[in-house]
C-alpha cells in the first residue's frame, strides 16, 4: 500500500511540475494564459511599412518562435509569413536599452525605433525611457547602435538562462 502511494504521490508531483514548466514556457513565448498577443495586438509589418505601430486584428494572426502575431490585413500577414525574421521584433518582450546594460524590463510596443533593419522596443515608465536613455547612450557615451545591440544580445543569452 505504501508502494502504491508513493507512486501516486510521484506522478502527481510530476504531473504538477510538468504542467508549471509548460504554463511559464507558453507565458515566456507569447502564449500567455489570458491569449495575449505579443506586441500588446499591434502588427509587426506596421512599424516597417507604415512608421508606427498599428492595431492588428485576432482573426489575422502568426506564430512565430512561439510568439502570437496579429496584423491588420491578410496581406500583412502574408507579408509577415514570407519573412517573419524581417518583421518579427528582436526582443518582443524585453527592452535591448536594458539587456545591454544587464537588466530586463518589460517592454512599451509604441516605444521603439528599427535599427539596422531589426525592430527594436524599449521600456517606458514615469522613471525610465529605454529609448531615450538608447540614443543619450550613443550621443554621451559614444556607443554606436551596433555595439549596443551586440551587447543586448549577449546579455539576452545569458539572462535567458
Amino acid at each position: 500500500m505504501i508502494r502504491i502511494s508513493r507512486r501516486i504521490c510521484s506522478a502527481t508531483l510530476l504531473t504538477l511540475l510538468c504542467i508549471t514548466a509548460l504554463t511559464t514556457h507558453a507565458s515566456e513565448h507569447g502564449l500567455t494564459e489570458h491569449g495575449q498577443p505579443a506586441l500588446e495586438g499591434f502588427s509587426p509589418v506596421s512599424y516597417h511599412e507604415k512608421g508606427h505601430p498599428e492595431m492588428g486584428l485576432k482573426k489575422h494572426r502568426s506564430i512565430h518562435k512561439g510568439n502570437v502575431y496579429w496584423f491588420t490585413s491578410a496581406e500583412q500577414k502574408k507579408t509577415f509569413d514570407a519573412a517573419p525574421g524581417e518583421y518579427a521584433p528582436t526582443f518582443p518582450r524585453s527592452c535591448p536599452y536594458n539587456l545591454a546594460k544587464g537588466r530586463v524590463e518589460t517592454v512599451d510596443p509604441t516605444n521603439f525605433k528599427i535599427v539596422d533593419g531589426q525592430l527594436l522596443l524599449f521600456h517606458r515608465s514615469p522613471d525610465q525611457d529605454g529609448l531615450q536613455r538608447w540614443e543619450e547612450s550613443v550621443v554621451k557615451d559614444r556607443i554606436t547602435e551596433k555595439e549596443l545591440l551586440r551587447r543586448a544580445k549577449s546579455n539576452f543569452i545569458d539572462l535567458k538562462f
